[in-house]
C-alpha cells in the first residue's frame, strides 16, 4: 500500500521563532493566523519562506474585513492553500473564494461541528454544496460521540476525491489516521510540545510512523 497523502502540522498559539523552526521539519503546515499573532512582516517571512501552506483565519479574533485583508495578504506572501469557512457571510465567502482563484491558490472550503457528527445524508449534501461552491479540497471537522459518527466520516471517502473528512475527541482520532490511507490528500497533526488547534490531532513523527508502519503491509 502506498500513500502520496500529506501530513499537514496546524500551527497556532506559538512564537514566530518557533514557526519557522518547525516549517524547516515539515512538507506542509497550516497557519493559524487567527491564533499566531503576526504582524505583516512575520506573515510575509512565513507565507514566502515555504511553498506548501494553508492560510487559514477563523472567526473570532477579527471582523471580517481584518480577516480578508490578512487572507489576501497570505496570497500575496505565497500561500498555496486558502481555507475558509462555508458557512460564513456569503457574500464574504464568495468574494475572498474569487480572490484566492485570483491568487492562483487552492480553495478549501470547510464546515466544523463542534457537538456531533451530522448524518451520513447531511455530510453528503454539505460535501455536494461544497464542491458546488467551487472548493477544490473540502474539510469536514466535526466532534465524534461514538463509533457510528466515526464510521459516518470515514464512509465519505468511498464516495468522493479531494476531501479530509476527519473527527475531534478521542473517538476522531481513527479518522485522522485512516484519512489519508483512504485517500485524503492531508491530514492534521500537531508537532512536538507545542499547542495543539484541535482535540484529537496526533503529533506529527507519530502519526508519520503509523501511517508508515500500515502502508508497509501493503
Amino acid at each position: 500500500m502506498e500513500t502520496e497523502a500529506k501530513i499537514c502540522v496546524s500551527i497556532g498559539n506559538i512564537p514566530f521563532d518557533t514557526i519557522s523552526g518547525i516549517l524547516d521539519n515539515v512538507d506542509m503546515a497550516e497557519i493559524r493566523i487567527d491564533l499566531a499573532g503576526l504582524d505583516d512582516r512575520g506573515l510575509k517571512s512565513i507565507f514566502a519562506s515555504h511553498n506548501n501552506l494553508i492560510a487559514t483565519c477563523r472567526e473570532g479574533e477579527y471582523d471580517d474585513k481584518e480577516r480578508a485583508q490578512l487572507l489576501e495578504n497570505a496570497v500575496e506572501y505565497g500561500a498555496a492553500w486558502v481555507d475558509i469557512e462555508a458557512d460564513a457571510d456569503p457574500a464574504w465567502r464568495d468574494r475572498m473564494a474569487k480572490t484566492v482563484k485570483a491568487g492562483n491558490c487552492s480553495l478549501i472550503l470547510s464546515r466544523h461541528f463542534y457537538t456531533h457528527t451530522p448524518s451520513p445524508f447531511e455530510l453528503r449534501r454539505l460535501v455536494d454544496e461544497m464542491f458546488g461552491m467551487g472548493a477544490d479540497v473540502v474539510k469536514i471537522a466535526s466532534q465524534v460521540n461514538n463509533t457510528p459518527e466515526a464510521a459516518a466520516l470515514l464512509g465519505l471517502y468511498a464516495d468522493y476525491k479531494n476531501i479530509v473528512s476527519i473527527g475531534m475527541g478521542p473517538l476522531g482520532v481513527i479518522t485522522r489516521l485512516a484519512a489519508p490511507l483512504l485517500g485524503a490528500p492531508f491530514t492534521f497533526a500537531s508537532f512536538g510540545d507545542n499547542p495543539v488547534t484541535a482535540a484529537g490531532q496526533i503529533d506529527y513523527k507519530e502519526i508519520a510512523e503509523l501511517i508508515e508502519r500500515i502502508s508497509s503491509y501493503g
